[in-house]
């Protein structure tokens, strides 16, 4: 069995704070084996890791390379195991574009607002999807026990979780154990005994999903002006790293079969 988190970003996300040598500490941290980095609407951070570690000699974390895409209607798709970028389209397209590069189609949040259960093409992606995450621990655990009362309906879907880390300490969060090939990791996720899957994470039972949720409730009451904005949104993840730069979480079992 391998430890495994299928959904983390890079500062090469947008609202992503993550460098590679963050990353790498907190998923040593958490004993991970291997890293999917899911950035949105880029693969350049999950190139970046890969060569930060052979430039460090790190041999002890494999990665993942993915794409969180934003869909043209708003709906979010990851695609694992790529090789180029994936432009935006509307959602059937860009799974047909995942799937030209053989790689593997993974629904995140999926009951999320911006997730595949709101989308208009559901019904036709569903069918077309290899994974689902059951679990994200980014977002208020509601939206987890809807998707893992989803997933029940769709037994081609392999059920995964991923902390959909923003910030160092989320890395922590969350982890699959699977009994996965390190030698061959899609083949052998796309053929795993999904029973097997083990998924723990730490739930988030309160609040909303809006990553800077206090910055956007004062913002426009305030009228600041755009540079202390910007300051604002540049501080408070340098704050939040600092301050949870030595938290742990307690992860139990989160998905019952």
């Amino acid at each position: 069995m391998i430890k495994v988190n299928f959904h983390t970003h890079t500062n090469a996300s947008f609202d992503g704070y993550n460098s590679c040598k963050a990353i790498y500490k907190f998923a040593k941290k958490a004993e991970l084996d291997v890293i999917a980095i899911t950035d949105h609407d880029t693969i350049e951070g999950a190139y970046r890791l890969i060569k930060w570690l052979k430039k460090n000699d790190k041999t002890d974390l494999e990665v993942i390379i993915g794409e969180e895409i934003t869909c043209t209607d708003g709906t979010h798709i990851i695609g694992l195991f790529l090789n180029e970028h994936i432009p935006s389209a509307e959602p059937l397209k860009v799974i047909q574009s995942i799937k030209n590069q053989e790689g593997l189609v993974y629904f995140p949040h999926p009951a999320r607002k911006d997730g595949i259960m709101q989308s208009k093409s559901y019904d036709k992606a569903i069918k077309l999807g290899d994974a689902f995450e059951v679990f994200n621990a980014k977002i208020n655990h509601d939206f987890n026990v809807l998707a893992q009362k989803e997933i029940i309906n769709y037994t081609h879907l392999i059920p995964l979780g991923g902390s959909d880390a923003h910030y160092n300490s989320d890395i922590l969060k969350c982890f699959c154990k699977i009994n996965l090939d390190s030698q061959n990791l899609k083949s052998s996720l796309i053929n795993c005994n999904k029973e097997s899957i083990q998924i723990l994470g730490h739930k988030k039972m309160n609040g909303d999903n809006n990553y800077f949720s206090g910055y956007y409730k004062i913002k426009n009451k305030l009228n600041l002006p755009q540079f202390i904005r910007n300051l604002g949104k540049f501080a408070f993840p340098l704050y939040k790293n600092f301050k949870e730069r030595n938290a742990s979480f307690k992860l139990e079992n989160v998905f019952n079969k």
